[in-house]
């Protein structure tokens, strides 16, 4: 996949978007505000979502509480249903792993995780997160948010 450009507002047609559980877990508790707008300054969106974050909802699934656990359910039946799933390397931290990912493909990634939001944008990496149940962009190179 070619790298994505700024180019005023606009972005290439399709912008691949990795997702990490924390993002999944909130996009299944919760409808999203503004994604055509995000669109319209990246392109259709098209979610990818890594092997290990599916296994990571699986546990979670099994393990956490009943408003969580359910959660969680309903995040990895979205993902298996309407997302494509992407191999990652089984060795590193989660974080580590998308981080990895994101740089070699230039891809976008998409969290509400602060520190991995930080760091992802320490390597340059264009992130998608949430506020108030609003899709914002946080990219290094262009700072106003949507």
């Amino acid at each position: 996949m070619a790298p994505y450009r700024l180019r005023g507002n606009s972005l290439r047609n399709k912008m691949q978007v990795l997702c990490d559980t924390s993002f999944l877990m909130v996009l299944a508790a919760k409808p999203l505000k503004q994604v055509d707008r995000v669109e319209s300054q990246l392109g259709r969106i098209d979610i990818i979502v890594p092997d290990i974050v599916i296994e990571e909802l699986g546990r979670l699934e099994r393990k956490a509480g009943p408003k969580r656990s359910m959660t969680a359910k309903t995040a990895a039946e979205l993902c298996r249903k309407r997302f494509t799933t992407v191999p990652l390397s089984r060795g590193a931290h989660v974080d580590e792993a998308i981080i990895d990912y994101a740089v070699r493909n230039k891809c976008a990634v998409a969290t509400i995780d602060t520190s991995l939001r930080n760091r992802l944008i320490s390597n340059d990496i264009l992130v998608l997160t949430l506020s108030r149940d609003r899709l914002l962009i946080a990219n290094p190179r262009n700072e106003d948010h949507l």
